[in-house]
């Protein structure tokens, strides 16, 4: 089954209730998600869309989204066979900070290395208005996390069908990542940060926490992961490596399974003490939701001692395909 069929099964399904519902019915809003429009991008000339030479040739700049950091613009190309980009730059307030300008600069490198159809296609890097940029091909698709938010367009029982492939294909990239030449840990693994496209294909992106594992400092461990999906070596401010990717591709698989959050702390310290103190599963925890087999899988992601869980991409693929 793909996201293709799922859009034509929701619209259908819509329609009969629309039929169905007297004039009081309404669907339920979704809530917003982390990633909203830019209101202000960081130049003044930014301030609307605005057209700019790159070295790959000439674009028109719109706003797309922003972080805590960085902005995203959408490049549209002026040439035609150029192909569209996600521009990424730091925010105004943070370009003189030294940390911030070296992880901007890991980050750039790392995207640099990828070449993996699932991952980030590096097109570009320079400058716009003096300001550091770096430019990755544009991806068609919507965040992950829209699939639980949404759930008048994306029911649970069909989100539940399509959670164990998107895992599985989310730790082929990870496997890709902790093992090529230069191994890359990401550190920010949520479904804020996966695409997905209408043929079901899954795309990792966001590589503002991430780090060459064998460059790794004391600086490197300090770029975190969304509460919400925080390992508990992350929340507990120790070394972390490739095995906290594997517990955050836990969480997302439960919350898959679950349409739930996996930390439900209100506020960024009860999210990190959830975290830091949070006790090993029962292998049968997620019965309600899934197969015997699907539960203890997760149970052993969610594992709060990395030396316990799954010691690779690899291996934990090979467990939930089995």
């Amino acid at each position: 089954m793909n996201l293709t069929w799922l859009f034509s099964w929701r619209s259908k399904k819509q329609q009969n209730e629309t039929k169905d519902a007297g004039p009081e019915r309404r669907p339920q809003a979704p809530r917003k998600p982390a990633a909203k429009p830019i209101q202000a991008p960081p130049a003044a000339n930014a301030q609307r869309p605005f057209e700019v030479q790159l070295n790959i040739g000439r674009y028109r700049m719109e706003p797309f989204t922003e972080g805590g950091i960085c902005i995203v613009m959408k490049g549209i190309p002026l040439e035609q066979g150029k192909p569209k980009l996600a521009v990424k730059m730091v925010r105004e307030q943070w370009l003189n900070h030294q940390a911030v300008r070296r992880q901007f600069t890991t980050e750039s490198q790392i995207v640099r290395e990828l070449h993996h159809p699932q991952l980030p296609k590096y097109r570009s890097r320079g400058l716009i208005d003096g300001k550091a940029y770096y430019a990755y091909e544009f991806i068609e698709g919507f965040q992950l996390i829209n699939l639980s938010q949404e759930q008048q367009r994306f029911p649970p029982a069909l989100v539940k069908e399509l959670a164990k492939d998107i895992v599985a294909q989310l730790l082929e990239q990870l496997h890709y990542l902790h093992t090529s030449l230069k191994p890359v840990v990401h550190g920010d693994i949520s479904s804020e940060n996966i695409l997905i496209d209408t043929k079901q294909k899954i795309y990792l992106v966001d590589f503002g926490c991430s780090h060459f594992q064998k460059q790794a400092n004391k600086e490197a461990y300090q770029w975190l992961a969304k509460p919400s999906f925080i390992s508990p070596e992350q929340a507990r401010g120790e070394k972390w490596d490739h095995r906290s990717d594997l517990y955050q591709a836990g969480i997302l698989l439960y919350e898959l399974l679950k349409n739930r959050r996996w930390n439900e702390g209100s506020t960024k310290r009860d999210k990190v003490l959830f975290a830091a103190s949070n006790q090993r599963q029962k292998d049968d925890f997620l019965l309600d939701a899934t197969d015997a087999k699907t539960s203890a899988f997760v149970a052993r992601m969610l594992d709060p001692d990395p030396n316990k869980r799954f010691q690779s991409a690899k291996e934990a693929l090979s467990a939930l395909k089995s």
